[in-house]
């Protein structure tokens, strides 16, 4: 059954099924193609008649492996130009329901890959549950997080903040509350809800945010953006402008992203940046992000934003699997270890507080997980002046070797409560992952969209109360983090 309402741009044309209505590849801005593909995002162009909204948008152009089982689950079915799309999840229209809560999510992928529009970020759940749920596609990897001479730094954040501006003007069509929007994302994700709360431009746009595995130290000055820049031009053998890098077609340069991508984890060259895991990244321009997010955040930038922020317990277990770095050298353990400011004694601590039986790479992993992931995010919550509350998710998947623990991203079909829908080939989640589980999370975020809080009491430096959640036992505890967090104190 097809569905109708109007935008400011013109009218769009939707499916309603089983109790809610979703609209498809809505352009929130002009495609960033010719003159515009390094140009700030440009508002959309009106359109006669009904625009059809059945179908997913694009997904900005990014490297695909083609022997990575989960590329089709999180990735767009198609690639192209004209990304700047979103999609809508809605209760019904035409109950006429008005005034719901809005949730933005942004996708993650390291600012190399991934779309909004894939299935895994679908948002019936959010609907089912009376929430206007909208996923946005943002451009990626040289278009959107590598910045080029004499064009706007951060295309893909500003997309963000285009896409939001949408969701301000035209949200009421659908149901929802221009006011009462909640903004999330996860991995790059995360990090990009950290930046707009930093970022002016952002001002306004939202009353609430969750962080899911972000990190608040990834932004960069633009000289060292601009190295990046260099090394992928170099890779292509053009000028790193916009005439060179235009000269090559998007499967060449997308072959090249993904080089740069593994290549930015040789520590050598790198040094302890490598171990934030993309060299996509955002800029400290003095523009867009005038000052790096701790700093802003510190100064009252979003202090009457309501934020929750938490990660995953084993982070960075699948950055070392990808790596082949499961069982460490001791090279790679001294270079791990001299990135993070750290000494073989300083394991210990892991070991004592929450890891009695872990291996030494076990113990790095630890490391690393704290380095680029949770450290940050106590440390954002920390420096935010507003109310703030943490979280981290503990379950561990069965299907997944014996010590890999609980993963990055393991948390998201989780957050969506859509198990069901998480693929069984490779199986990430096992034959009977805990729904009760799902339904709890999904239950805190969507209570916390709504203005209620997420169930739990805030965190705060003396307290330090986080939600633990797990298949048994979850709950909120005080300093969660505990000795760990005492040791990355006076680091970086």
């Amino acid at each position: 059954m097809y569905v109708e309402t109007g935008l400011r741009t013109g009218r769009v044309r939707g499916l309603a099924k089983d109790g809610y209505a979703v609209f498809r590849g809505i352009p929130y801005a002009q495609p960033p193609v010719d003159a515009l593909r390094f140009e700030l995002p440009q508002p959309a162009a009106p359109w006669d008649g009904v625009r059809d909204a059945t179908t997913p948008g694009a997904g900005c152009w990014q490297p695909m492996p083609a022997d990575d089982p989960l590329a089709r689950h999180y990735g767009p079915a198609t690639m192209g130009p004209d990304c700047l799309t979103l999609d809508v999840w809605t209760p019904d229209p035409s109950r006429a329901v008005t005034g719901l809560p809005v949730m933005v999510w942004i996708h993650g992928g390291g600012y190399a890959t991934g779309a909004g529009s894939a299935p895994m970020h679908e948002g019936s759940s959010y609907a089912r549950d009376g929430v206007v749920y909208v996923s946005i596609n943002y451009r990626l990897n040289l278009d959107g997080f590598l910045p080029v001479a004499d064009r706007p730094t951060n295309l893909g954040l500003r997309d963000q903040v285009a896409a939001l501006a949408w969701v301000r003007d035209n949200i009421a069509s659908f149901g929802g509350d221009p006011d009462n929007v909640t903004v999330f994302g996860q991995s790059a994700g995360g990090v990009s809800v950290m930046n707009l709360l930093a970022m002016p431009s952002a001002e306004g746009l939202f009353r609430r945010a969750i962080v899911q595995s972000g990190c608040s130290m990834t932004a960069v000055p633009l000289a060292r953006a601009r190295e990046a820049t260099d090394r992928l031009a170099e890779l292509l053998g053009v000028p790193a402008t916009v005439e060179g890098f235009a000269g090559v077609d998007p499967l060449t340069t997308q072959a090249a992203v993904m080089r740069l991508l593994f290549e930015f984890n040789d520590v050598d060259r790198w040094g302890a940046e490598s171990f934030l895991v993309s060299p996509y990244r955002t800029v400290i321009d003095g523009d867009s992000l005038p000052q790096d997010v701790l700093t802003a955040l510190a100064a009252g930038a979003s202090a009457g934003v309501e934020v929750m922020a938490g990660t995953t317990r084993d982070e960075t277990t699948g950055f070392l699997a990808v790596l082949g770095r499961l069982h460490p050298d001791e090279r790679f353990t001294g270079q791990a270890l001299d990135a993070f400011g750290l000494t073989h004694e300083d394991l210990d601590v892991y070991r004592k507080a929450s890891r009695p039986e872990a291996s030494v790479p076990e113990l790095v992993q630890a490391a690393w997980t704290d380095y680029a992931f949770r450290i940050p995010t106590l440390r954002l919550l920390e420096a935010h002046r507003g109310t703030h509350h943490a979280y981290e998710f503990h379950w561990q998947s069965p299907a997944l070797p014996p010590g890999w623990g609980s993963d990055h991203a393991l948390e998201v079909p989780f957050v969506h409560d859509n198990l069901a829908a998480f693929p069984r080939k490779p199986g990430l989640l096992g034959k009977n992952p805990p729904q009760h589980l799902a339904t709890a999370m999904h239950k805190a975020w969507i209570d916390f969209a709504h203005g209620r809080g997420p169930g739990w009491e805030a965190y705060d430096t003396q307290n330090r109360t986080t939600m633990r959640f797990d298949a048994e036992g979850s709950g909120p505890l005080p300093d969660l983090a505990g000795a760990e967090r005492q040791l990355w104190q006076g680091r970086r």
